[in-house]
């Protein structure tokens, strides 16, 4: 079993998965929900401001920006479902998800990461805290992941 440090929280790798607690997790879900709540709120606020006008004017693009204002509503409920609640705060991967690995070096505090390319073309980066724990993507190389510098 390797444990390796994250920023936020620890990352454990047993046989063909990997585990991931802390606070990592449920950081992007958090996220992911109140950027949601926050953009259904003013669409659906847009929504009632273009209906409304429409009932005075009848313009036909007012109801046009109402219904692309509903949408967007709609859109915002899904992407807060599905990366939120139920996508997210996964904090297991199967290795054979992962179809290659990106190490980089943010430049502007010099934070360690390793973006995993995982199946369905979703995407988890993870922060490390210190180099040493960059060898994380050798153990990757070892279980047949493409590593990408």
């Amino acid at each position: 079993m390797n444990t390796f440090q994250l920023k936020r929280g620890i990352l454990r790798m047993e046989g063909d998965r990997i585990f991931i607690s802390g606070n990592q997790a449920r950081y992007v879900k958090v996220l992911y929900l109140i950027a949601s709540i926050g953009w259904s709120v003013f669409f659906s606020v847009q929504a009632q401001k273009h209906y409304k006008t429409y009932l005075i004017t009848l313009q036909l693009y007012q109801l046009l920006f109402t219904l692309l204002s509903s949408a967007m509503v709609l859109f915002w409920l899904y992407v807060g479902y599905a990366r939120g609640i139920k996508d997210a705060g996964r904090d297991e991967i199967d290795v054979k998800e992962i179809v290659k690995a990106q190490k980089k070096l943010r430049a502007s505090d010099e934070v360690p990461m390793i973006t995993l390319f995982l199946e369905n073309n979703r995407r988890r980066t993870l922060e490390f805290n210190h180099l040493d724990d960059l060898h994380f993507a050798d153990s990757l190389a070892g279980r047949g992941v493409l590593i990408v510098e």
